[in-house]
C-alpha cells in the first residue's frame, strides 16, 4: 500500500508540475518536479519534467541524461539533449526564454507622448499574444523559435514548452507521418490482410471449434507479416493515424471473409488488428 500511494502521490505531483509550467510560474513547477523525484528516483518522467523547468542549461543537461541513464530509448530526452547541446555548444548559458534581454533605450519624446491622457484606451501589441490566437494574451513562449504562445498551443517537453509548429519538427523521423504514408500503408496492409484472410479463413472452417485456439496463435503471427510489409513501403512509419489506416485496412480485408467462410474471422481479426495496433505505437 506504501508503494502503490508513492506511486499515486508522484503522479499527483508531475500533473501539478505541468499544469505549473504551463502556467508559467517556472519556480513552483520546479518545486514540484523535484519532489518528484525525491520521492521517485527512477521516475523518467519527473527527470523530463524537472529539466523542462530548469533555465540553466547545464542543470538540464544532467537532468536529461539522468532520464536517459534510466531509459536509454526515451526519444523526447534523447531530442532534448541534442537541442541542449547544440545550445551549449553555441555559447548559451541559459534557455532562450530564460536569458536576459536589456531593454531598449526609450526617446523622451515617447515618455512624454505616454505620459499624455489623451489615448481613452490603449491597444496591446502584436507581440503580447499568442501568435495561432491573436485573441488571446500571454506570457509564455516557446524556447525553440521564441514565438508567444497560449496555454491551450504550449505543449511540454524536455526542454520547456514548444509550440505545435516546432514540436511537429521536433518529432521522430518516423513519426512524422504524412497522408501518402498512411494510405500506401493502408493498401498494401490491406492487400496482406486479404490474401491471409483467405487462407486462414478456409484453415478455421475446416478444423472447427479448435478454430478459436488457432486464431490465438495465428493472429499476432499475421499481424507481424502485415507490420513488416508495411514499414517496407513507408520506412517504420509510427503513430495513431498508421495504427488507423493499417486497422481499419485489416478489417477490410477481413471482415468480407468472415461473413462467407467462418464467423472464427472475427476473432482472428480482432486479434491481428490488436496486434498490429501495439507494433505500430
Amino acid at each position: 500500500m506504501t508503494a502503490e500511494s508513492d506511486a499515486n502521490q508522484v503522479q499527483q505531483l508531475l500533473q501539478e508540475g505541468r499544469a505549473a509550467a504551463l502556467a508559467g510560474d517556472t519556480i513552483a513547477a520546479r518545486s514540484i518536479f523535484r519532489r518528484a523525484t525525491e520521492l521517485d528516483p527512477a521516475r523518467v518522467e519527473a527527470w523530463i519534467g524537472l529539466s523542462s523547468v530548469t533555465p540553466v542549461l547545464s542543470e538540464k543537461r544532467d537532468h536529461l541524461l539522468r532520464a536517459l541513464d534510466l531509459a536509454p530509448e526515451n526519444e523526447e530526452a534523447t531530442a532534448s539533449l541534442r537541442y541542449v547541446d547544440k545550445l551549449i555548444g553555441e555559447g548559451m548559458r541559459l534557455a532562450p526564454n530564460q536569458r536576459r534581454v536589456a531593454p531598449e533605450p526609450v526617446a523622451a519624446e515617447a515618455v512624454l507622448a505616454e505620459a499624455e491622457p489623451e489615448a481613452e484606451t490603449a491597444v496591446l501589441p502584436d507581440e503580447e499574444h499568442c501568435y495561432i490566437h491573436p485573441d488571446r494574451e500571454t506570457g509564455l513562449r516557446c524556447t525553440q523559435c521564441n514565438r508567444l504562445i497560449c496555454a491551450e498551443c504550449a505543449q511540454l517537453s524536455a526542454v520547456g514548452q514548444l509550440c505545435p509548429e516546432c514540436r511537429r519538427v521536433r518529432r521522430p523521423v518516423n513519426y512524422q507521418v504524412e497522408p501518402e504514408h498512411w494510405l500506401l500503408g493502408g493498401a498494401v496492409a490491406f492487400g496482406v490482410a486479404l490474401g491471409c484472410a483467405i487462407l486462414v479463413g478456409l484453415l478455421l472452417g475446416l478444423i472447427g471449434f479448435f478454430g478459436i485456439f488457432l486464431s490465438l496463435i495465428i493472429g499476432p503471427i499475421i499481424s507481424d507479416l502485415i507490420v513488416r510489409a508495411v514499414d517496407r513501403v513507408t520506412r517504420a512509419k509510427r503513430g495513431r493515424s498508421m495504427q488507423v489506416a493499417v486497422g481499419v485496412a485489416i478489417a477490410a480485408g477481413t471482415l468480407p471473409l468472415a461473413l462467407m467462410l467462418t464467423p472464427f474471422l472475427l476473432l482472428y481479426m480482432a486479434i491481428t488488428i490488436g496486434a498490429a495496433a501495439t507494433r505500430l505505437r
